[in-house]
């Protein structure tokens, strides 16, 4: 019965993505929280072992046994800023994860209607993500998961909230092959003063591929994903990426996005000692537009 109910869940709900219509808003709920994630072109939804892997598929938590938690900041247009905490324990029937999300671009120009040489004022803009996500074991090969969110922004003296959800389901092919779905960013709409947007959703449909054993390539994994967003141009998008990692100590990372109008290659990589590692990202823009840097600490209780 569980297996019908989470087919029959994965089905039906792709097609709340385009239930309702118009232009979206909180688009900083798609900015990931995981420097491994952005340097591997955020192709994710089938990857577990990092605690911000919940971001991207919440049933994602079920491929890891062990505590964890990740501290990310993120810099970008010299004046935008991110801070993420994510946190993921529990036991093999039930995982849970944390995750807290604070943005900010400081000294936006205000101007008038008219253009002038000098603004008339800054202002800053603020931004929050709070959840709280679960996963459990559906059978020894499914595994799914759920996210509850709330999010808030404040734009000078306006601002709005919505409640979201994300669900997401894993199937472990065998012990090299990973398949993962999520839905991400169903709710309520924002409404600023009089005009109410839609969150940006999407749907994911991704796998992961770890080559084990005594390979010359072992360490190396591939990953991919199909993303179908409610953002944008709304064009079908696909994810890749790869890492290799040499002894655990290690860890080289790319990826590229196919489809967006603002970013396509990423890279980065990664340091591990003992139970602490140390990751950093790097997404040049396309169109002039600034580059982005991401450095996290993960850390395995």
């Amino acid at each position: 019965m569980r297996k019908l109910i989470l087919i029959a869940v994965i089905l039906i709900l792709p097609s709340a993505l385009w239930a309702q219509s118009g232009s979206t808003s909180f688009d900083f709920m798609l900015i990931g929280s995981s420097s491994r994630a952005a340097a591997m072109g955020e192709a994710y939804t089938a990857v577990g072992g990092d605690a911000a892997s919940l971001f991207f598929n919440p049933a994602t938590l079920r491929l890891s046994n062990r505590t964890q938690f990740s501290l990310m900041h993120l810099s970008y247009l010299n004046d935008v800023t991110q801070e993420n905490f994510t946190l993921a324990s529990g036991s093999e029937s039930f995982r849970f994860g944390l995750g807290f999300y604070y943005g900010q671009t400081a000294n936006i120009e205000r101007r008038a209607d008219i253009p002038t040489d000098d603004p008339l004022g800054k202002f800053d803009e603020h931004n929050f993500v709070a959840s709280f996500s679960w996963a459990i074991p559906v059978t020894e090969k499914i595994n799914f998961g759920n996210s509850v969110k709330w999010a808030y922004q404040k734009i000078e003296l306006y601002d709005a909230s919505a409640l979201a959800l994300d669900l997401g389901a894993t199937y472990n092919l065998n012990s090299n092959i990973s398949l993962g779905t999520s839905i991400r960013n169903i709710g309520t709409k924002p409404r600023f003063i009089s005009k109410s947007y839609d969150l940006p959703r999407e749907f994911r449909l991704g796998a992961a591929y770890a080559v084990t054993g005594q390979s010359a390539l072992s360490g190396l994994l591939g990953v991919a994903d199909i993303v179908l967003p409610h953002w944008g141009n709304q064009d079908m998008k696909l994810d890749l990426g790869a890492e290799y990692t040499y002894q655990k100590l290690l860890t080289l990372r790319a990826g590229y996005g196919i489809g967006y109008e603002s970013k396509g290659l990423a890279i980065g990589g990664g340091i591990a000692y003992q139970n602490y590692d140390f990751d950093y990202a790097y997404t040049p823009a396309r169109h002039n537009l600034s580059n982005m840097h991401r450095l996290t600490l993960r850390v395995e209780l």
